[in-house]
């Protein structure tokens, strides 16, 4: 019999390592903190509706993903043509965005400014040497100030704060790097967007996204093994830099768990305060790796849809959203006919007036922008509401792989510990990466390699991924 492995965190990272290892015959343990399973990637019920927690789609460019996708839901996947738009100067216009689209909005100066320094960035782009130091410097090298000023600063100080101070790393995983003349190409629409830029279709499972994680679920106990909910881990039993065993306390239970190799898909934090008890020296190390938190933003209107798309994008700074999303754009059935419901999704940090903000402010500020923007009217709002959660976005500072790189070195102490998943190795991705983690982790233990040599493989691996709009 195999030796037991013990999963923290029963999102989408934590069930799609339980579900490969599971099924490669490991015991398998998944302890998960709350009483639901995974986490942003998991629905509710309200007001009648299904509803997620913001748009989420499946779709991957990752070799041999898809496949898993399909074999996982089957025929309970609805296949959707993309279609999505962004908000700019007063219109909607598709994106990924085409210069055709673009410049006849700016009038004729700004729109020649903006050509101009959009060819100069590109063919200075040819001729230098010297990469980019920061997400803003990316951006000006590929697109020139122009573009940079009208869309992508203002998007990143939305999502993750200021430009200047952002990661390359960040763009080049939001914004695919592409030579000049393609890049021209796009833009003017002489060349369609390959799919490593732009998902033309994607997957999403029938009754809610959350049917995702309930199947591999369903998988990890189908091949024997064990989930346990509303459980918190409340201490590492260690010996010479081994973790032997996980105490878990379920509903004033404790329970102590034999495992031989660890994996975790929790925040790094809480992972911290496991592994190194009082420390205040690895806490202050964790906490620079900085993760921004979310809010969401919840309205039932009075009336069977609003738009055709699936999401649009708000980058313009008097919206107070970053994205707009329909339930019933995903699945009709998900809520009851003459009403939809819309989430609009704003990024913060705990404390800040956004986190700190009463709910009903809230939603009047994201009506107000739905009517400034042409979508409805203010009659129509039947009822809203706001969910709040901490540590969504890993944000990827100028300094953040040297602060990480010592992080891990802690952590990589206990010899037998692999981390995966979006805050569990502060690695930006979506749900496809968090499959393709799973499955290279159980593909490791399978060839015999040991833990941290898995977890080094795993972290040149995640430095590949792409997030594919």
């Amino acid at each position: 019999m195999k030796d037991p492995v013990v999963v923290l965190g029963g999102g989408v990272a934590g069930l799609a390592a339980a579900h490969y290892l599971a099924r490669g015959g490991w015991p398998v343990t998944v302890v998960e903190r709350s009483a639901t399973l995974g986490g942003l990637c998991g629905s509710f019920q309200s007001h009648g509706f299904t509803l997620d927690h913001g748009p989420h789609k499946l779709y991957s460019v990752v070799p041999g993903i898809l496949d898993e996708i399909r074999g996982l839901l089957g025929a309970d996947l609805i296949e959707h043509k993309k279609r999505n738009r962004i908000r700019l100067l007063g219109r909607y216009l598709d994106y990924p965005l085409s210069l055709g689209n673009l410049l006849p909005l700016l009038g004729p100066v700004r729109a020649a400014r903006l050509g101009l320094g959009y060819a100069a960035a590109l063919l200075g782009g040819m001729w230098s040497r010297r990469a980019p130091a920061s997400y803003e410097e990316y951006v000006l090298q590929r697109f020139g100030r122009g573009v940079y000023e009208l869309v992508f600063e203002p998007l990143a100080w939305k999502v993750w704060g200021d430009p200047r101070q952002l990661s390359v790393d960040l763009a080049r995983a939001r914004i695919p790097s592409a030579g000049a003349t393609e890049l021209i190409l796009r833009l003017l629409k002489l060349k369609e967007d390959t799919e490593d830029v732009d998902a033309p279709f994607f997957y999403y499972p029938r009754g809610g996204f959350g049917r995702f994680p309930e199947r591999l679920a369903a998988e990890v106990r189908r091949a024997g093994g064990r989930i346990l909910t509303s459980s918190a881990p409340c201490a590492l039993e260690r010996v010479d830099g081994t973790v032997r065993a996980v105490h878990v306390e379920t509903g004033g239970t404790a329970e102590r768990i034999p495992c031989a190799t660890l994996v975790s898909s929790i925040p790094m934090s809480a992972l911290a305060r496991l592994l190194y008890p009082g420390d205040a020296h690895v806490e202050a190390e964790v906490a620079q790796l900085r993760l921004r938190d979310l809010a969401l933003v919840y309205l039932v209107l009075d009336q069977d849809r609003l738009v055709d798309d699936h999401w649009i994008f708000f980058p313009e700074k008097r919206y107070p959203f970053n994205r707009l999303f329909e339930q019933k754009s995903m699945d009709p059935s998900l809520g009851p006919p003459g009403l939809t419901a819309v989430c609009c999704d704003i990024t913060c940090d705990e404390g800040d007036a956004v986190w700190a903000a009463p709910e009903a402010e809230l939603v009047r500020r994201c009506m107000d922008a739905l009517v400034e923007a042409g979508l409805t009217t203010p009659e129509k709002l039947r009822a809203g509401f706001v969910r709040r959660f901490r540590s969504f976005y890993p944000m990827y500072t100028v300094d953040y792989r040297e602060r990480l790189g010592r992080v891990y070195a802690r952590l990589k102490e206990a010899d037998n510990l692999v981390l995966t998943g979006r805050v569990g190795m502060f690695n930006y991705n979506n749900s496809d990466h968090c499959l393709d983690m799973g499955r290279f982790i159980a593909g490791g233990m399978a060839a015999g390699k040991p833990p941290r040599e898995i977890w080094s493989g795993l972290e040149e691996r995640v430095r590949s991924y792409r997030i594919i709009d």
